[in-house]
């Protein structure tokens, strides 16, 4: 019998099949058949959806592109020439401040040698630094509680006082 099914290699035109065999191998084949048979809209369509949620990605990104080189376009147009024009502002307000720091660095020159000044007052009088301490406004910007006893009084110099024109231009 299975000589019968293999058909034989030298005449493949002789191949002679009982109505059994045939009904098998046509059974076989309609089973085959369902291997072959590809169903490619449903795969087809899985691609499609991936290739449509792909360009709606890449149109999301090329929107947000555009807007960043909108916005860097924006900035180089109208905000650098703004910084461009106050540049000269900000320099002059540079040295405005330095000038102001120089003039704080005075005064505090000039309240250390008035505080001197009045300790040295004091003690030539024998004020009590706690009573005339309430008193003296100049008191709460002492550094230190220390009196000073000089050897020798010296002779009184005014101290050099500032003026604000020799700082700031009159404008």
């Amino acid at each position: 019998m299975c000589q019968s099914l293999i058909p034989s290699i030298n005449s493949p035109k002789n191949i002679k099949m009982s109505s059994h065999t045939a009904a098998i191998a046509e059974e076989l084949a309609r089973d085959y058949a369902n291997y072959a048979k590809l169903d490619l809209s449903i795969q087809m369509k899985s691609f499609h959806d991936a290739i449509e949620d792909v360009m709606m990605r890449l149109e999301e990104f090329q929107s947000i592109i555009e807007m960043v080189q909108s916005e860097s376009t924006q900035c180089i147009d109208q905000h650098i020439p703004k910084l461009q024009d106050t540049q000269q502002e900000v320099v002059h307000l540079c040295r405005r401040i330095d000038a102001l720091e120089h003039v704080i660095a005075m005064a505090n020159v000039n309240l250390t040698t008035l505080e001197a000044a009045v300790d040295n007052a004091e003690a030539e009088l024998g004020i009590s630094d706690r009573l005339f301490g309430m008193l003296n406004p100049l008191s709460f910007f002492k550094k230190s509680q220390e009196s000073v006893v000089p050897n020798k009084l010296p002779l009184y110099e005014p101290p050099t006082i500032y003026r604000t024109h020799d700082y700031f231009n009159t404008e």
